[in-house]
């Protein structure tokens, strides 16, 4: 599968449509066959490498499934990606990855755990899911390919109010597919986005807005 970038303004607005239609596939026990919605992204986001994570909708208490993304730069493939996503977990929960449609072609090792901080002064918490990809020698000299590399499957609780909360990444570290692999400095990103919203509310309910 090749995804190819669209512009800013319908990129956004089909990510919406999957997150929706994800969240109502979780809902009525469907597990979805593939996400080939188009990940976020600029006009031109140039050669460099790049991981990127869409904006999704859910309710409290449902299952979010969030992809990660990943565009490789064709004269520097890497073997592996190193990666943290911080977002603030008081009512947001990881449960597990799940190895996406390219990262399964080229049996990639997807490998993830949390880490979560004291409480703030303000209540919040903030939580880092550190990712970590690599390819097994037989493929590594390809690369991590174009495509979706993992599913990231979050919890939100019942109690949860509407809000919009930012899924941010940073790149820890990445390495090139010679022998023996190099470090690779710039990899760009692309935060992505969870709105919660709750059915039936009197319109006068007020929204809160988290961010980083």
């Amino acid at each position: 599968m090749n995804l190819h970038w669209f512009e800013h303004g319908r990129s956004r607005t089909v990510r919406l449509l999957v997150g929706l239609w994800v969240a109502a596939s979780l809902a009525y026990g469907i597990s979805p066959p593939g996400l080939s919605a188009a990940p976020p992204q600029e006009a031109d986001p140039g050669p460099v490498p790049r991981v990127g994570l869409a904006e999704l909708g859910g309710t409290p208490g449902a299952s979010l499934m969030m992809p990660l993304y990943f565009t490789p730069d064709p004269n520097k493939p890497l073997r592996s990606l190193t990666l943290d996503i911080e977002f603030i977990s008081n009512n947001l929960k990881f449960q597990k990855a799940s190895p996406g449609i390219v990262a399964e072609q080229v049996k990639a090792d997807i490998q993830t755990s949390v880490t979560e901080a004291a409480p703030e002064a303000t209540g919040l918490v903030r939580s880092k899911l550190h990712i970590k990809a690599t390819l097994p020698d037989e493929t590594a000299k390809d690369g991590l390919p174009d495509g979706l590399l993992a599913y990231l499957l979050f919890q939100i609780s019942l109690d949860a109010k509407p809000f919009s909360l930012r899924l941010v990444p940073t790149v820890l570290s990445a390495e090139d597919a010679s022998n023996p692999p190099q470090p690779v400095a710039n990899v760009a990103t692309e935060p992505g986005l969870v709105s919660i919203e709750v059915l039936d509310v009197m319109p006068e309910a007020t929204c809160f807005f988290f961010s980083h």
